[in-house]
């Protein structure tokens, strides 16, 4: 048995929660993978996952033992992939997973110069809301809005994640400009649906945080949806500020003040967006090269 393989498989299955999109992750069937892993349990002598029609579980034993490899294959395949980049020239395949709206908005033009810039980098770049464990997964950057970046990752904060009330200047004609957070109430409005469910709006206000369950006239997962609904006049948005300057700019859309209270999608004011990889990765030179270049191309810091 090629034991290695059997736990990059172990690794894999316990990231994404399944045979089969650990399958689609390493580019082998599903069979395969679940033989392996079969072959190791066999080979320990121990149960690792437990297994059933619609979801696969980690034992107790499974979830120890993944503690204790997942370190040491990592470290194998960051020596194999230093060894590999004896050239000067940062070279090779860089993954990526980011959010898919920062991702689109403002990830894809910087990768754009990245590729000019570094021409022997491969990106492969994933848009998802899935966050990746770093320690023992594939991915070398991710890009992620949160307000508690992981303690074994690094994380380079790029901006902050402020949500600003807009609409276009043709539904504010028609419907009126809203001067105060009950006048929320009185409008239609433009949800987003996380992994987690629909965002409702949370606005600060004189004597705490209120939610608001307002009147959503349209509810996607897709940020740039939500956009483009907004600038035709679907209604009131809350989007981030990062993903609609050309719009504020040119006048496409109209950023809303009310008198008695702030919106956002979250009761905490520490959010931001944060470049995240594993610490040793940055010694490769594909990693190093690409960190610091979209640090420098994206953060909004000095």
């Amino acid at each position: 048995m090629d034991k290695l393989r059997a736990l990059k498989y172990f690794l894999e299955v316990a990231e994404t929660g399944s045979f089969s999109g650990a399958a689609k992750v390493l580019g082998v069937p599903a069979s395969s993978v679940s033989r392996r892993i079969q072959d190791l349990e066999i080979q320990l002598g121990v149960l690792l996952i437990q297994r059933s029609t619609r979801v696969v579980q980690m034992t107790e034993l499974g979830a120890l033992y993944l503690e204790q490899i997942s370190p040491a294959v990592q470290a194998l395949d960051d020596a194999d992939n230093l060894i590999e980049q004896h050239s000067d020239i940062p070279s090779g395949v860089l993954k990526i997973s980011a959010i898919p709206g920062y991702g689109r908005f403002c990830l894809e033009p910087a990768l754009a110069k990245l590729r000019k810039r570094f021409p022997n980098i491969v990106v492969d770049v994933e848009m998802t809301d899935h966050v990746s464990n770093l320690a023992h997964n594939q991915i070398d950057i991710a890009i992620r809005a949160t307000t508690n970046p992981p303690d074994r990752a690094v994380a380079r904060r790029l901006s902050n994640n402020q949500f600003l009330l807009v609409a276009s200047p043709d539904y504010l004609l028609k419907n009126g400009i809203p001067q105060t957070v009950s006048d929320i109430l009185k409008h239609q409005t433009l949800l987003y649906r996380a992994p987690s469910g629909i965002l409702n709006w949370q606005a600060n206000m004189q004597h705490g945080w209120k939610e608001l369950h307002t009147q959503a006239s349209f509810i996607s997962n897709q940020g740039d949806t939500l956009v483009n609904e907004a600038i035709s006049g679907g209604g009131l948005a809350l989007l981030p500020e990062w993903g609609i300057r050309e719009p504020l700019a040119d006048g496409r859309l109209t950023q809303i003040i009310l008198e008695d209270g702030q919106l956002s999608i979250s009761r905490n004011d520490n959010g931001g967006i944060f470049l995240l990889y594993h610490r040793p990765k940055y010694s490769l030179k594909k990693v190093r090269a690409s960190v610091d270049f979209l640090v420098a191309e994206l953060s909004e810091f000095p």
